[in-house]
């Protein structure tokens, strides 16, 4: 085994593993990346068993082969090299690179993996779907205890795209105009959307968004990635979003409610009653936001334009603070009494919606 390779797309493609590949103690084998050169062209797969991804480059192959090898180590060091171009070669078990070597591992108990034919289900830049994500996936349960809801539900309509993530005490739903190519709803594991945020960040063009049974595929310009959906049932939030409704309604201004949100959060995440808990008094024009802790307490007030008579309730000032930043405008909260539930949305947009459930009231 013999080839040459740009070293700066190398560095690019090996960081792109950080993201997936990690230390399977059972099979060691499954942590290292799989190096096939052949016909001028370098395939490269890894996977972590739950996710996959092949990536493709053109390079010179002087001599055919593959390798499993440890990418860590091999991009550390090709990041020192001031050459342009880095050759691989393969000698006594060992793959030479500049002027080092390195071990490769049992490339004959590496699992089999091949693409799938993708069924497309969405065309879109990479980027604005990641910012889709993003705006989607912080109320999702981040516990894998209850998979379930360790996800993000992607509804895939003829005439629009939903995204929706809850953790059981909140539920957020987005709605965007982008027609797809067909009906589907797929549970995303969180693992999955996360590495998917770290891929396509920065990646301008084009991407598909598809299926093979109960396997995503995502694929762009040389790259193929899948993932294991979740097949438990998930749960009915068309039917929560169907039926709210709420005796009464405030509206503030973005920035002002996000400031005091932030000075309540120094002292509620150590609340003694329920972590990032504080005290909401809507009264008259203003609302009080109380939180108290063992060593602290604060006191903020935000100006608002209510409909509706006076209340108080215990909400959860970071969960709500996790989506209000995600505004731009100005914020309506409308809420019942301090035992049902919260609806939180930005004004004259009914396309991102955040349900937000309170917390024990206590005087």
């Amino acid at each position: 085994m013999k080839f040459s390779i740009e070293r700066e797309k190398l560095i690019s493609i090996l960081s792109e593993y950080n993201n997936i590949l990690r230390d399977n103690p059972i099979k060691p084998v499954i942590a290292g990346l799989k190096i096939v050169a052949k016909d001028n062209l370098v395939t490269f797969i890894g996977t972590n068993l739950e996710v996959e991804l092949i990536k493709k480059i053109e390079a010179v192959v002087d001599v055919p082969g593959e390798i499993v090898i440890k990418h860590a180590l091999l991009l550390e060091y090709i990041k020192l090299l001031d050459e342009q171009t880095i050759q691989f070669t393969l000698d006594k078990g060992f793959i030479n690179v500049h002027q080092a070597e390195f071990s490769i591992l049992d490339n004959e108990s590496y699992p089999s993996i091949n693409e799938l034919e993708i069924k497309p289900l969405l065309k879109i830049e990479g980027s604005p779907f990641v910012q889709l994500l993003d705006k989607t996936k912080f109320a999702a349960s981040q516990s894998t205890d209850n998979i379930q809801i360790n996800c993000v539900r992607v509804v895939f309509k003829m005439d629009e795209l939903n995204l929706v993530s809850t953790d059981s005490y909140r539920l957020l739903f987005l709605k965007e105009a982008i027609p797809c190519l067909e009906n589907r709803e797929i549970s995303v594991p969180m693992e999955t959307v996360n590495i998917l945020c770290k891929l396509l960040k920065d990646y301008p063009n084009e991407i598909t968004v598809g299926y093979q049974n109960d396997t995503l595929i995502i694929t762009w310009n040389d790259s193929y990635f899948s993932s294991k959906t979740i097949a438990l049932q998930y749960p009915d939030f068309k039917t929560i979003l169907r039926i709210s409704s709420f005796e009464k309604s405030m509206e503030f201004n973005v920035t002002e409610l996000k400031s005091a949100l932030k000075k309540v959060m120094t002292v509620a995440k150590t609340s003694l009653d329920a972590k990032f808990g504080a005290k909401f008094t809507f009264s008259g024009k203003t609302l009080v936001i109380n939180a108290f802790s063992g060593k602290a307490k604060i006191n903020q007030k935000v100006n608002m334009i209510k409909n509706g008579e006076d209340f108080k309730a215990s909400l959860n000032c970071k969960f709500l603070a996790e989506y209000i930043d995600n505004l731009s405008k100005n914020v309506i909260i409308s809420g019942t009494n301090s035992s049902s539930m919260f609806e939180v949305k930005e004004i004259n947009n009914d396309n991102y919606i955040y349900i937000l459930m309170p917390l024990a009231f206590r005087e």
